[in-house]
């Protein structure tokens, strides 16, 4: 293994978490936040250290940057570990600072590679990891609580013929990572929107009413409910066949990353899942689980699918009525084939865009 540096931007749960892992690997980390949530990390920067209970344990030394040119200086990956639908923001920011050999990658992504490497130098590569590794808390002002931590870490690059010039850095972060053949397979991958999105706006009476007491995985996941998110995840599934990708479905993504149960059904997996017990939220209706996974991964991912000529009626059902449910019409905080570079590309013209970075 090499020693690298590591930049990771974003100071919430799962960007505390992976600096952590990476600095008990004996990498050279940095985090970083935006000015407005830069006091949130105080105490970090005074005890220079993070400690991780739970599936992963230990203490280790991380320095905080306020400055984002400082931070990036000479990092040989810079993660960006922010809800997906503030990725585009810190792109912006990067774009003045970053080295034209940068390696950016998302964590997760749900096909944010594809919208932030239209922002940056042609010459970074953009390389998406497929789901956030942790099911993970920030329990103090230098400690998190990683309830549980996947198996296998998965990620795909933009363009995927330049793979080859960051996956030995990953493989150092993240021994043994699956690198994936593109970036449409890695951000397919991200169950999120499928788990979250159907399941809330069922459970959408019992958040409210609940006024903050509310355990989506305990109550929200109940047989005709996870039946349903069954429904919505084979559209999800459908889609990578159509793009010649075989995912991992919900029912099946548990156990094949160490979180749980194998089961016939969702509803008999999810129940076996301890790491994701006694997880409080959402708390609210407009909640990220909505807020983030209906407009940024649901999004995209319908849109993909009427691409390829697949119809993803319950997707499409499940944006109409989050529109109504939170009285909005998420606009431009949408992720688009027109922000992903791939508007009028059929199919196979967009094989070949995310494998060259160019057309057929």
């Amino acid at each position: 293994m090499t020693k690298r540096r590591v930049a990771v931007l974003g100071g919430g749960n799962g960007g505390r978490t992976a600096a952590v892992e990476f600095a008990l690997g004996g990498h050279d980390v940095t985090l970083y936040e935006v000015p407005e949530f830069a006091a949130g990390l105080q105490d970090i920067a005074r005890t220079g250290h993070i400690t991780a209970v739970g599936q992963i344990v230990g203490t280790a030394p991380v320095r905080v940057e306020t400055d984002l040119r400082s931070a990036v200086a000479g990092a040989e990956a810079v993660f960006i570990v922010v809800p997906t639908n503030h990725q585009r923001t810190f792109a912006h920011l990067l774009a003045p600072v970053l080295p034209g050999d940068a390696n950016v990658v998302l964590m997760p992504g749900s096909l944010g590679s594809l919208e932030v490497a239209r922002l940056l130098p042609t010459s970074v590569t953009v390389s998406e990891i497929a789901a956030l590794p942790y099911a993970t808390r920030i329990t103090g002002p230098t400690e998190v609580t990683v309830f549980g931590r996947r198996r296998i870490v998965s990620a795909g690059t933009f363009p995927a013929d330049r793979s080859e010039r960051v996956a030995p850095v990953l493989d150092d972060l993240y021994p043994g990572i699956d690198i994936m053949p593109n970036v449409l397979a890695a951000g397919l991958s991200n169950p999120n929107p499928t788990l979250h999105c159907l399941g809330v706006l069922l459970s959408a009476s019992r958040i409210e009413y609940s006024h903050g007491e509310f355990y989506y995985y305990e109550e929200g996941m109940t047989p005709h409910v996870c039946q349903a998110i069954e429904a919505i995840d084979a559209e999800r599934l459908a889609i990578g066949e159509a793009f010649g990708i075989e995912l991992l479905s919900l029912k099946d993504t548990y156990p094949v990353m160490g979180y749980g149960p194998s089961g016939d059904t969702f509803w008999s997996v999810i129940r076996g899942v301890a790491a994701l017990n006694g997880i409080k939220g959402p708390t609210q209706i407009d909640s990220r689980y909505l807020t983030e996974d209906v407009p940024v991964g649901l999004t995209i991912y319908s849109q993909l699918g009427r691409q390829a000529g697949v119809a993803p009626v319950l997707m499409e059902s499940v944006i109409h009525l989050t529109q109504a449910l939170l009285g909005t019409d998420f606009g431009d905080d949408r992720r688009t084939l027109q922000r992903c570079g791939l508007a009028g590309m059929d199919r196979d013209a967009i094989l070949e865009y995310v494998t060259t970075g160019g057309g057929p």
